[in-house]
């Protein structure tokens, strides 16, 4: 990518500082002066006016989340933002461009940031989290692509019924959603679905139909339901929690209950087309979705 292709010049700033032993680190900033004259907002931290650029830098430091600094040398603003954006941004001249490279891009406060994972260390999320790559923002090093990604929320308890989230990635071969659950035999309907493009198109649709005493498989594409799969009779008890896997393979999604196969669901709309989990159940102790 050419705009992080490394300029003739980069500034090292040295910071020492003193409390009964002293204690020196260094960042190394790298000017990208092709993002010269951009603002930022996604991931902006604070802002300071009237310093000098070695100030600014050193600011960004001791934010323990900075990475990346515009300073405007003519009005001595100073910008500090937690990840390096390469693309966006409003145009404002004068500012500079300075961001940490990336074998020195700190994984900090990784619940709500963008993160790089540098020498195959792995990234600690907090508990309920995930640590999910992605390719949509890639930091180089060497002209070599570095692992990014985003702590996501994978796991949730104790939801209430027709719990809705969006998906935190795109579902793939080896992806699973584990729902853990109960219904009290009354409700017309239980299930859990897989939508996207407005919930015009189900991906992926399984059903407890009390009425009709059956389980049920089936997609949706504009309004149109496809073919029907389904099973009797019910297999879940009245007001018991049971576990229902959904493992999402090449072809079929392999739906099970308390680890007892149930129905082997040809896959007809591509998973990663998914954006949305919906899971409707009287009681819902857990959703989890688990990435290979």
């Amino acid at each position: 990518m050419a705009v992080w292709e490394y300029i003739q010049f980069f500034l090292i700033i040295t910071l020492c500082f003193s409390s009964g032993f002293q204690l020196c680190d260094i960042l190394t900033f790298l000017r990208h002066v092709s993002l010269d004259g951009l603002m930022f907002s996604d991931t902006f931290i604070t802002e300071h006016s009237g310093t000098d650029k070695t100030t600014c830098l050193s600011r960004c430091f001791h934010e323990l989340q900075c990475n990346m600094v515009l300073y405007n040398p003519t009005s001595q603003g100073c910008r500090l933002y937690y990840s390096c954006p390469i693309t966006g941004g409003e145009k404002e001249a004068g500012w500079q461009y300075y961001a940490v490279p990336c074998t020195e891009f700190r994984v900090l406060n990784a619940v709500s940031m963008l993160v790089r994972n540098q020498s195959h260390v792995d990234v600690t999320c907090p508990s309920g989290f995930s640590y999910l790559p992605t390719t949509s923002d890639t930091c180089f090093h060497d002209n070599v692509p570095v692992n990014v990604g985003r702590c996501m929320q994978t796991l949730w308890v104790d939801q209430v019924r027709e719990f809705r989230t969006p998906l935190p990635a795109p579902l793939s071969n080896g992806s699973e959603i584990i729902v853990e659950v109960a219904a009290d035999g009354v409700e017309t309907r239980n299930g859990v679905t897989l939508t996207a493009h407005g919930d015009s198109t189900l991906v992926m649709g399984f059903f407890v139909r009390w009425d009709a005493g059956d389980i049920a498989y089936n997609t949706r594409t504009s309004g149109a339901w496809s073919t029907e799969l389904n099973h009797s009779p019910v297999p879940f008890t009245p007001n018991v929690i049971s576990n229902l896997s959904i493992k999402v393979t090449d072809n079929q999604f392999l739906i099970s209950l308390d680890d007892n196969s149930l129905l082997a669901a040809p896959i007809r709309i591509p998973p990663d087309e998914a954006v949305a989990l919906l899971v409707d159940f009287s009681l819902i102790k857990r959703v989890q979705i688990k990435y290979p």
